[in-house]
């Protein structure tokens, strides 16, 4: 049961939500079965670690049926029945949570029974609510919509036909999130053609692209071109498309200037094509750029843009120490190794603190406190073990330690080949850097014992397979090896 969808879900919900799922329960509106609410009763008294051996679905049946001989099928339901009160909490906690849906329902539901006194005064409410609100997305042009939706119907009831600006706006706000919207996919679309070379189409965009910037002959261009979502997005789209630092550097300043219009989470995805350019322009060769994707980096912690539910993804994290390190920013990025490891996810904390501290000190040539600190935590996760093995494999080749590194390299081959969680390309990829540093270690020890001509008769040959094969982890820090046993 540990793997249950159920047990799954209820593992990554906060105290706050798993105490207020508990109230949807006990609430006979939303669940009129005194079983599935005894059962999420026996469950939380086990969170949040749900430990397997308090879940055996016969233990948890004896618990809630003392005298009744264990019943597969009816254990199961009762399962299946709390899974799906589960997710019916996720949707209204979702309905509720928007920003107006509850009131736009609300307005349609008093229309829908000729209340329109009330729903009128539930519409100057909720504009008054609106008003409030600094957020102007494509979900905010959506939601003006229905609200001109629900008053151009009220003006329809009306039995004298007459000019009413609702329609008009109800019209206009349509617009505005069609445009932004396919902006956003377009967006989307032409970096995951860049990324995974997928096929994908932007239909009849060159249309769209032509109607808003054609401002000569489309006035209404002008109007739109000043929504700054529309401007954003259209920019963000010239920056994946063309890669123009033009581009870039406009989309990097009207982003600056308009933060608030977003909720964080659109930031960070809009974010991400910044920082995709420049790790298109490091490919072409421009390290300069490594520089600045860390300035971005500092900018999305400083106004808490790349924080999400108030936790710093454990890939961000990464991602942010290993560009520190590549530009030499050695005292910020132990600063911020240790004083962001309290941002991350309680179940990734542990993993990724000691994995990235142990890739600083390697980073930073101290490979005897990389190592001890490696041997002291037990990785969970099966990415974080790979790379620490990595990691260790190739500190005992920068210390010349040799037993220590032979019998790394028997035991790392073992657990890759015992591995199911490692994908088959990743296997040979590992695969070939254990069977590639084990060749160069031993050729950097018989340097000084062989003779000149055999030591390049055996340089050349690894080199040759070397650069021959395409599937080979840490290939660059291979090819460094050998590089530096000819110069020695």
């Amino acid at each position: 049961m540990k793997e249950s969808k159920l047990i799954k879900t209820l593992e990554i919900i906060s105290e706050q939500e798993l105490q207020s799922f508990k109230d949807w329960l006990d609430s006979p509106f939303h669940n009129k079965s005194e079983a599935i609410r005894k059962l999420y009763a026996l469950l939380l008294k086990y969170a949040p670690i749900f430990e397997e051996k308090h879940l055996q679905k016969p233990v948890l049946f004896k618990k809630l049926y003392k005298k009744e001989k264990y019943n597969e099928l009816k254990m199961n339901n009762i399962i299946s029945g709390l899974t799906r009160q589960l997710f019916d909490f996720f949707a209204f906690y979702n309905y509720k949570n928007s920003n107006t849906l509850p009131q736009i329902c609300l307005m349609d539901e008093l229309q829908k029974r000729d209340l329109d006194k009330y729903m009128l005064q539930e519409g100057r409410r909720l504009t008054k609510e609106k008003a409030k609100l600094t957020i102007q997305n494509a979900s905010t042009f959506f939601d003006e919509y229905l609200y001109y939706k629900q008053l151009d119907e009220h003006f329809l009831k009306k039995p004298k036909r007459a000019y009413d600006e609702n329609l008009q706006l109800k019209n206009n706000y349509l617009d505005l999130f069609y445009v932004t919207t396919k902006l956003k996919v377009a967006c989307d679309m032409v970096s995951r053609n860049t990324v995974i070379q997928a096929n994908y189409e932007v239909h009849h965009f060159e249309n769209l692209e032509k109607w808003l910037i054609d401002f000569e002959s489309n006035k209404s261009a002008i109007r739109y071109q000043t929504y700054p979502a529309i401007a954003i997005y259209y920019q963000a789209y010239r920056t994946v498309k063309a890669g123009e630092m033009e581009d870039y550097q406009k989309l990097k300043q009207l982003l600056a200037t308009n933060l608030h219009l977003f909720p964080n989470a659109e930031l960070s995805r809009i974010y991400d094509y910044v920082l995709n350019f420049c790790i298109r322009q490091i490919n072409q060769g421009k390290a300069e750029f490594y520089r600045e994707i860390l300035e971005v980096y500092k900018f999305l912690l400083e106004n808490r843009i790349i924080f999400q539910k108030n936790y710093l993804a454990q890939w961000d994290y990464k991602n942010i120490i290993t560009v520190g390190i590549r530009i030499g920013e050695t005292e910020w990025t132990e600063q911020f190794i240790n004083e962001y490891k309290q941002f991350l996810s309680p179940k990734d904390r542990e993993n990724a603190f000691v994995y990235n501290k142990a890739a600083f000190y390697y980073a930073t040539k101290a490979y005897k406190k990389s190592l001890q600190l490696l041997h002291e935590v037990k990785f969970t996760d099966t990415s974080y073990h790979l790379g620490a093995k990595i990691i260790q494999l190739k500190s005992f080749y920068e210390l010349e330690e040799e037993e220590p590194f032979y019998a790394l390299t028997d035991a790392f081959k073992i657990y890759i080949l015992r591995s199911k969680d490692i994908s088959h390309y990743r296997k040979q990829a590992n695969l070939n850097l254990v069977k590639f540093s084990k060749r160069i270690f031993k050729l950097k020890e018989q340097r000084n014992y062989i003779s000149p001509s055999i030591f390049n008769q055996k340089w050349e040959s690894i080199n040759d397979r070397l650069s021959k094969i395409e599937n080979v982890a840490n290939k660059s820090w291979l090819e460094d090896c050998l590089v530096k046993i000819r110069k020695s």
